[in-house]
């Protein structure tokens, strides 16, 4: 009995031990639909670097078709590194090129972009939008 309840007990520690805890914005993410343009389909994967008080963001953006022979292709648009530091609720920074980005916790598994100029990475549209988590770290 006295087995038992340690076993349980030392579960429930480590299930509620603030290290054990996932990080919220830690994963990967795809972009809902009307997020980028027709046909591109945008991811984010953060990363979080000591302990959590800073990101690394990689965005990237794929252009999807077709090829004469009816094969589904992918061409990367853009690819782009950002560290960006948690204020609250949210992480905000730039990419390397100055433009100003802000992800904010939008839901469960959900997390929101805006304050984005309309060109990532020299592609003309804008990132701002949803996305939702498809893995997480």
């Amino acid at each position: 009995m006295k087995l038992k309840f340690g076993l349980a007990l030392a579960a429930l520690t480590l299930a509620t031990s603030p290290a054990m805890a996932r990080d919220p914005f830690a994963g990967g993410y795809g972009g809902n639909d009307g997020v980028c343009a027709k046909n591109v389909s945008c991811s984010l994967e953060i990363d979080p670097v000591a302990g959590g008080k800073s990101y690394t963001v990689v965005f990237e953006a794929e252009q999807q078709g077709r090829s004469p022979d009816g094969l589904i292709t992918r061409k990367t648009l853009c690819k782009v590194t950002a560290q960006l530091a948690r204020d609250g609720k949210r992480l905000k920074g730039a990419f390397p090129d100055g433009q100003p980005i802000e992800i904010a916790l939008a839901g469960p598994a959900t997390v929101a972009v805006s304050k984005t100029s309309t060109r990532p990475c020299g592609v003309p549209f804008s990132i701002s939008g949803k996305y939702e988590n498809f893995v997480d770290y």
